[in-house]
């Protein structure tokens, strides 16, 4: 009986190794203070995000951008800097560089709030001659409640389709994906491959971006 239990433990252990196990999420987080080449007002942007799909993101710049309607000024007000916080919901990892995706729930200026906004960000670790990298973009949602197609042709499903644009002598080419012309379907800004992003140009920077593959 002995040698009975012994055998089945070894034969449960021997099948916990070669059961696949899950993959460890990636994650990328970091705090950035920076400021461009030619400007002395300084931006903050602070993340936490993984792959797993959970993350968030807050955003300051010191710049004061009106969120007025531009057709009735209001020049007594000073416009606030902007505030921004984003939950992060899709994360992609490759090697250094990571690109968030999410949407904006609150905002200084109400106009930004709803709005999808995309981070790309790069590790070049400590070195102080290639500091970490990063860029940005807020993007509005489109109306829903419709499908593009040809009034003239009651088969046309070309909204429907979809493709990635390749360079066809180049092995290592990753494309470049079509847009989604189904407005209910998107899910935040148009997403192209890690490496086609430029990042911005900054003049001085501090702090720390961390993307862990």
């Amino acid at each position: 009986m002995k040698g009975i239990k012994s055998a089945s433990t070894l034969a449960l252990f021997l099948l916990s190794l070669a059961a696949p196990q899950p993959a460890a999420a990636q994650a990328a987080s970091g705090t950035y203070r920076f400021a461009f080449e030619d400007d002395d007002l300084m931006k903050y942007v602070e993340f936490d995000a993984s792959t797993d799909g959970t993350g968030q993101m807050t955003f300051v710049d010191q710049a004061r951008i009106s969120d007025e309607d531009p057709d009735e000024p209001r020049p007594e007000d000073s416009p606030p800097e902007l505030q921004i916080r984003a939950e992060l919901y899709d994360t992609t990892i490759e090697k250094n560089r990571a690109l968030m995706n999410g949407t904006v729930v609150d905002s200084s200026h109400k106009s930004y709030i709803g709005k999808w906004v995309q981070l790309v960000v790069e590790d070049n670790g400590d070195n102080r001659e290639v500091p970490d990298r990063l860029t940005w973009s807020f993007c509005k949602p489109r109306e829903g409640g419709w499908i593009p197609t040809d009034a003239e042709r009651k088969d046309d499903d070309g909204a429907y389709l979809s493709w990635w644009a390749t360079d066809a002598e180049r092995k290592d080419d990753v494309g470049i994906p079509s847009r989604n012309l189904i407005s209910n379907e998107e899910r935040g800004c148009q997403i192209h491959s890690l490496w086609q992003y430029s990042f911005i140009d900054v003049g001085k920077w501090e702090g720390d971006i961390r993307v862990q593959p």
